[in-house]
């Protein structure tokens, strides 16, 4: 019997898929089962290639407004941080192609923190103006 591919050449094996022969170059062992190159990808499960992601503006602005809420301006930018970091996490939420949820709710926790800290602040400088005689 001749190998289905290269007329002349003595087959060894039967493929799978198909049931034709085929000599050694032309089959290709998987899981312990022999195939022929055109029926390999049955024994391959098809899987959906993960989706390319590209980053998430909004996130990345989030962390931006978050960080240099930080320095200065901090009850401008901080709750511009935080409307943009919310609007980020559902994006990424609603399209798996999107990343940036680490920088989202980096930005989210920084942002709450820095305005708890200037509300503070600012109560400590005022309520100290009230207690004087």
């Amino acid at each position: 019997m001749d190998c289905h591919t290269h007329p002349g050449v003595g087959a060894v094996a039967t493929c799978t898929g198909c049931a034709e022969p085929f000599c050694p170059q032309c089959l290709v062992e998987i899981r312990g089962v022999r195939y022929c190159g055109s029926c390999k990808g049955m024994a391959i499960p098809a899987t959906a290639a993960p989706p390319i992601q590209r980053p998430c503006e909004e996130a990345n602005e989030a962390l931006k407004y978050a960080l240099f809420g930080l320095v200065c301006f901090g009850f401008i930018l901080e709750p511009i941080a935080i409307a943009k970091a919310l609007t980020a996490r559902k994006k990424i939420r609603a399209n798996p192609a999107l990343s940036g949820q680490g920088k989202a709710t980096a930005a989210l926790v920084i942002s709450i923190v820095v305005l708890f800290l200037n509300a503070i602040a600012i109560y400590t400088r005022f309520s100290h103006l009230g207690a004087r005689p």
